[in-house]
């Protein structure tokens, strides 16, 4: 299975009733039930390198969730954001289940080959955001740059984009650009629905190129110096963590 098959099982698949877990307050239905080292999500906890295999669970009346065998077990640092039992329905019943089933898990192989990698020059490019601006490497010479390549029917993409927005206003010196290959029309009621607010960069064929067989979203991170630091295939709590830490040691 390749990394496009697997988001879509984990995101799609999952999807059984609708809410989101917030402010760690007690809630009838979760939109999302990921369950990983015996704690449960409402969104992947971590990278797809950590992820050795995946199950599929569902309890007598429907209630739906994924389980992932992980290779290592889960960093305290994702802990934080486990979702309490008494927010997951039938929550004991899944548990048992993924209890039970782990050792049974699909086996999932992930490849991934960076066409971007840390410590090279990121690439000369020239880009028009949504608004008609033109953009090039002269125009964030000497800041910290944040690319984030996504596409409309990217779930996971969706889903960060609120949290990609908050970085914008607790960092406000940082350059932030989403890239899309899609058409302004397109883009832009994805990104007011989802209130993504980085630069929108539309039409843009040349970072799609980096993407190759990695899978969605790509988030590089560059120096000051111009010097790539920091590069995520995909989306998780950890890997997102992972980035905004890259962002802010640059600052």
């Amino acid at each position: 299975m390749n990394n496009m098959g697997l988001l879509r099982i984990a995101f799609a698949v999952t999807v059984i009733v609708s809410g989101l877990y917030a402010s760690g307050q007690p809630m009838t239905k979760m939109k999302k039930i990921i369950i990983a080292d015996g704690y449960f999500f409402s969104e992947m906890p971590v990278s797809q390198a950590l992820i050795e295999g995946m199950l599929l669970i569902e309890t007598d009346s429907g209630t739906k969730a994924v389980g992932l065998k992980l290779t290592e077990p889960l960093p305290d640092a994702v802990l934080k954001y486990a979702v309490p039992k008494d927010s997951v329905p039938e929550a004991d019943t899944l548990l048992a289940q993924y209890c039970d089933n782990e050792s049974k898990a699909i086996p999932i192989t992930f490849t991934c080959e960076p066409l971007l990698k840390a410590g090279d020059k990121f690439p000369k490019f020239s880009a028009t955001d949504i608004n008609g601006k033109k953009w090039t490497n002269k125009d964030v010479a000497g800041k910290v740059m944040v690319l984030n390549c996504w596409f409309t029917g990217c779930g996971p993409c969706r889903t960060e984009m609120p949290e990609l927005s908050a970085w914008k206003v607790e960092m406000p010196d940082v350059m932030f650009f989403s890239s899309t290959y899609e058409d302004a029309a397109t883009a832009r009621p994805v990104l007011e629905n989802r209130s993504f607010t980085w630069t929108a960069l539309v039409n843009d064929k040349a970072f799609t190129k980096y993407i190759g067989s990695n899978g969605y979203p790509l988030t590089v991170v560059v120096g000051k110096d111009g010097i790539i630091r920091h590069i995520e295939y995909g989306t998780s709590l950890m890997q997102r963590d992972a980035i905004k830490a890259a962002i802010q040691a640059l600052r």
